[in-house]
C-alpha cells in the first residue's frame, strides 16, 4: 500500500509524529524503526553513570577533541533518545525559540507544544497537566544529603535557590525537572506510542533499517529498507519523515544522494541535490569535571544521583544560562579501569560544568553507500578559544562547590589535578585539562540545520521540508539552527507537537 505518511525513526521526535499523526482515522502511518520495539523494563530504568550505555544503542565512536575517540551513545530502540538518557526533562529558554528559522518556531508557537506534552503538577499558566509525559522535581525535603550539602555550598557563593528551572527566566540552583517516575524513565515510546497501539492505521516495524530514500523526478516517493538483514525492501509514502537523529538523518540524506555534491560523488553515491550544509554545522553541549576521591566510608552507591541542578550564567555574559553545573553523589569506578587509575581511587565523586552556547562545530561523513558502515562523527569539542575559556571558568566554580564546607565530610582531595592549579591565576594547566578530560553530553544537533538559504548551508526550510527535494521533510535534533540552553529532549519532543500540527 501507499501510506500518507512514512517516518524513519521511533525516537523523540518520530514517536511524537507517528503516534499524533495517526489520531485521524483516515491517515495511514508507517514506523520504521532500526531497533526492537518490544518493551524491557529493566533497561528502562534509569542507571547511574552509564544510564547511555545500553544494549539499545548503535554503537557509534566520535571524534572529541584532536586526535581523542570515545564512544557516543545513541539510542536504536523505539523511543530512540528518550528510552536511552538522563531523564532530565528541561526547556530550553525561550530567546532560544525565537532565534531559530521563523515565526513557526517561536517560543509562541513552541510554547503550547511544551504544554501538551507534559504532565506537570505545578499545572498554571506556564505547565501541562495530563500529557504523555510525566515532569517530576524532588521536594527539598526529599533531597538525600549530599544534594542538601550542594545546595548549601551554592547559595553560600551566592546562587539563588529556584523553583522552577523551566519558567523561562530563573537562574541559580533548584530540582531538576525529570521525566522519571519511580526510577523508570518515561520515553515517547511509553507515553506516546504505548496509548496508540492497536489502531488499524498505524503500522510499527522494528529492526528495519533504511537504506536511502527513494527520489523520483525530485521527489521522494517511498523509503528502501532492510528488516534483520532480510532481502531489500519498499516502503511507499505520499510523504516521507525522516526522525533518525542528528547522525541518522544526516547519513541517510546522503546515501539518498542528498549532501555536498563532492563528498556525495566521492563515495560512489549520485547526487539528487548538491546540498552542502548536510552534516556540517554539529553543535554539542560539552563538560568536564572536578573528581573527588572521598575519605574511606563516606560515599556509598545506593542513593539517588541526581536531584539538583545549577543554570547560572558566565561572568560578562550576554546572555543567562548559558551555563549548567550538576553533581553526581558517587562514582564506581570497578568496570572503569582506566579513569580508576588516572583518579588513583575505585570510589569517586564529582562536580560538573557544561557550556550551553557552544561556538565550536564539528561536522558528519559517509564513506561508503553501505548503511552499514557508520559515519564519521567529528565532534570538534572546544575547537573555539572561547568555549576554552568558558569551561575553565566554569571549572573554578565547580572546584569552588567541592571544596566549600558544607561538603568537608566527603571530601578528601581533588584528583587528576592538584588544588593549587585552582589557586593560582594561571589557567594554561586548567585549559589544558579541561580540553584532555572534557566530554560530549550527548546532545548532538544542528546537521540539518533548518533555514531559507541551501547555499549557505541551510538544509530544510521553516516547515522541515528539504530543499529541492518534494514531500521530503526532516523533523529532529538535525533541523535545529541553534542548540538550546537545556538537555535536548524536552525540545525534541516539543518539536515533534510542533511539527504534527504542520504536517496536519
Amino acid at each position: 500500500m501507499i501510506y500518507d505518511f512514512v517516518i524513519v525513526g521511533g525516537g523523540s521526535t518520530g514517536a511524537v509524529l507517528a503516534a499524533r499523526l495517526s489520531e485521524n482515522s483516515g491517515t495511514s502511518v508507517l514506523l520504521l524503526e532500526a531497533g526492537p520495539t518490544e518493551p524491557d523494563p529493566e533497561a528502562d530504568r534509569l542507571g547511574a553513570v552509564d544510564f547511555s550505555h545500553t544494549g539499545r544503542d548503535w554503537g557509534f565512536q566520535a571524534r572529541t577533541a584532536g586526535d581523542a575517540t570515545a564512544p557516543y551513545p545513541q539510542g536504536r530502540t523505539l523511543g530512540g533518545g528518550s528510552a536511552v538518557n538522563g531523564g532530565v526533562a528541561l526547556r530550553g529558554m525561550p530567546s532560544d525559540y525565537d532565534a531559530w528559522a521563523s515565526p513557526n518556531w517561536s517560543w509562541e508557537a513552541m510554547a503550547p507544544c511544551f504544554r501538551r506534552l507534559e504532565d506537570d503538577p505545578l499545572g498554571g499558566d506556564l505547565h501541562g497537566i495530563g500529557g504523555p509525559i510525566p515532569i517530576r522535581r524532588a521536594a527539598k525535603e526529599d533531597l538525600v544529603a549530599p544534594q542538601q550539602q550542594l545546595l548549601a555550598a551554592a547559595q553560600d557563593s551566592g546562587l539563588a535557590w529556584v523553583d522552577d528551572h523551566n519558567d523561562g527566566v530563573s537562574e541559580g540552583i533548584g530540582p531538576s525537572p525529570q521525566n522519571v517516575v519511580d526510577g523508570v524513565r518515561v520515553s515517547t515510546a511509553m507515553g506516546y506510542l504505548r496509548p496508540a497501539d492497536g489502531r488499524p492505521n498505524l503500522h510499527i516495524v522494528g529492526r528495519s533499517f533504511a537504506h536511502h530514500i527513494v527520489i523520483e523526478r525530485d521527489r521522494a516517493t517511498g523509503v528502501a529498507y532492510s528488516s534483520d538483514g532480510a532481502d531489500l525492501e519498499q516502503a511507499r509514502g505520499r510523504h516521507i519523515v525522516v526522525c533518525a537523529g542528528a547522525f541518522n538523518s544526516p547519513a541517510l540524506l546522503m546515501r539518498s544522494g542528498i549532501g555536498p555534491v563532492r563528498d556525495v560523488e566521492a563515495v560512489g553515491i549520485r547526487s539528487v541535490a548538491d546540498l552542502p550544509g548536510v552534516g556540517a554545522n554539529l553543535m554539542e553541549h560539552v563538560g568536564a569535571f572536578v573528581f573527588v576521591v572521598p575519605p574511606e566510608g563516606a560515599v556509598t552507591t545506593d542513593m539517588v544521583q541526581h536531584q539538583l541542578l545549577i543554570r547560572y550564567s558566565s561572568p560578562e555574559s550576554p546572555v543567562t544560562n548559558d551555563m549548567q553545573i550538576g553533581m553526581m553523589n558517587h562514582w564506581d569506578l570497578t568496570e572503569n579501569p582506566v579513569l580508576a587509575e588516572v583518579c588513583g581511587a575505585e570510589l569517586i565523586w564529582g562536580i560538573c560544568a557544561g557550556i550551553q552556547i557552544p561556538r565550536s562545530r564539528g561536522r558528519l561523513r559517509v564513506l561508503s553507500p553501505d548503511p552499514e558502515h557508520p559515519p564519521v562523527i567529528d565532534l570538534n569539542l572546544l575547537d573555539s578559544p572561547e568555549d576554552v575559556a568558558q569551561l575553565t571558568a566554569g571549572l573554578r566554580l565547580c572546584h569552588q562547590l567541592a571544596t566549600h564546607e558544607a561538603l568537608a565530610e566527603r571530601f578528601e582531595r581533588v584528583t587528576v589535578l592538584d588544588s593549587a592549579v585552582f589557586a593560582d591565576g594561571d589557567d594554561s594547566a586548567l585549559a589544558e585539562y579541561a580540553q584532555q578530560f572534557s566530554f560530549p553530553w550527548y546532545h548532538a544537533s544542528g546537521t540539518c540545520r533548518m533555514g531559507p538559504d541551501p547555499n549557505a548551508g541551510d538544509v530544510v526550510d521553516d516547515r522541515g521540508q528539504v530543499h529541492g527535494v518534494d514531500r521530503l521533510s526532516v523533523f529532529d535534533a538535525s533541523i535545529l539552527p541553534m542548540i538550546p540552553r537545556a538537555n535536548t529532549n524536552l525540545t525534541c519532543i516539543a518539536l515533534g507537537e510542533r511539527a504534527a500540527e504542520m504536517l496536519k
